[in-house]
């Protein structure tokens, strides 16, 4: 994701170092997350203390999770670590989209990685929806918070079902409109393209395999600009070519790893 920050200019000649050294520190750790060091960015972003270097470290920690880490456990630890930078983000600045998207996403991959049970017990589905209704009132056209709600629906619906439905109003049609609303305002987002896509693929039907094959489509098309997107699009990559090959539930399958629902 990409965060959007304002630099403040201070007129006191004291300040104007700290600050410096601030954003000079925040720049690095966006390029270590840029070049897929994820741990690395983390650990530099969390030092900076603000709320836009946990929102950071928080994010970074989520990658590494998603997207490096193989073992169900570490995975965990990075989510959990991730959980509490966003807490700290949101402490900080609660008037953060940002922060509390963050949070909000966070809270989706601890409440994935323990199973359905547990993270209903902790109330984790319904802490996320608050933070998603949080940030959307702070910025109601962010395509992050549409998207953020379109997989809080989905995932929802998905492990629930019906009694998910019930319980937290979720449902496959609002998950899909959030989604669909996110790329009306960032048609070009891969990230978001590509989660959209997967997420539609774990549900499987024919409809949600064509719009997840176009899915598809935009991001493998799209040249990689960090760590992130190629590592993205390889991942599109392999799924796009089982439903080239008509083998729909291997793309399926692939997609359930991808969402942690084959461990």
């Amino acid at each position: 994701m990409r965060w959007v920050s304002l630099l403040l200019i201070l007129v006191l000649a004291q300040w104007a170092q700290p600050a410096a050294a601030m954003w000079s520190d925040l720049d690095a750790a966006r390029a270590a997350f840029d070049d897929g060091a994820f741990s690395r960015a983390a650990g530099v972003a969390r030092e900076i203390g603000t709320a836009e270097g946990y929102t950071l470290a928080a994010h970074a920690e989520m990658a590494r999770g998603d997207l490096i880490e193989e073992k169900d456990k570490v995975r965990l630890e990075c989510y959990r670590t991730a959980l509490a930078d966003a807490r700290k983000a949101v402490a900080g600045a609660p008037d953060s989209p940002e922060a509390h998207l963050a949070l909000a996403i966070a809270l989706g991959f601890v409440a994935r990685s323990e199973g359905g049970l547990e993270a209903h017990m902790q109330g984790l589905g319904e802490e996320a929806r608050k933070h998603i209704d949080i940030a959307l009132k702070l910025a109601p056209d962010s395509p992050w918070a549409h998207a953020t709600l379109g997989g809080w629906n989905l995932q929802i619906a998905y492990a629930g079902g019906s009694i998910g439905e019930a319980i937290y109003g979720a449902s496959v049609k609002a998950g899909q409109q959030a989604y669909e609303r996110a790329l009306s305002i960032d048609p070009g987002n891969i990230s978001i393209a590509y989660q959209y896509a997967v997420q539609l693929l774990g549900l499987d039907g024919d409809a949600h395999r064509r719009r997840a094959a176009e899915l598809l489509d935009m991001v493998v098309a799209h040249r990689p600009a960090n760590a992130m997107e190629r590592l993205l699009r390889q991942s599109a990559v392999n799924l796009k070519q089982a439903l080239d090959q008509g083998r729909p539930e291997k793309a399926m399958q692939l997609a359930e790893a991808r969402l942690g629902r084959a461990r």
